[in-house]
């Protein structure tokens, strides 16, 4: 069965969004983290991430939220989450994440 978790990626420019829908967890953590990173080996100015139709995250997820924050911040990229669910908000807040990670 394959991990329940969607990507679709959009440039535009110098900027990425990232879409992502489904669960954020141990299992689909990997998937999103290789998204990322490649996306940030294309150097854009900016890192959207959408994850309003995001329905869960542990903490796998937010470790991946963070490693890639890092790699854009050494990539001189900004690196913001756009818009989030109920559920993704609450845990940002929850996590003091939300002054990191959003605008």
């Amino acid at each position: 069965m394959l991990p329940d978790l969607e990507l679709h990626v959009e440039e535009s420019g110098d900027v990425a969004t990232v879409r992502v829908a489904g669960e954020i967890d141990l299992s689909t953590s990997t998937q999103l983290n290789r998204e990322l990173d490649g996306v940030l080996e294309r150097r854009p100015a900016r890192l959207r991430l959408d994850l309003m139709e995001v329905s869960f995250m542990d903490t796998t997820g937010v470790a991946v939220l963070l490693k890639a924050r890092r790699r854009a911040l050494e990539a001189d990229c900004r690196l913001t989450v756009i818009s989030s669910s109920p559920t993704i908000t609450r845990l940002l807040e929850i996590t003091g994440l939300t002054s990191l990670l959003t605008e």
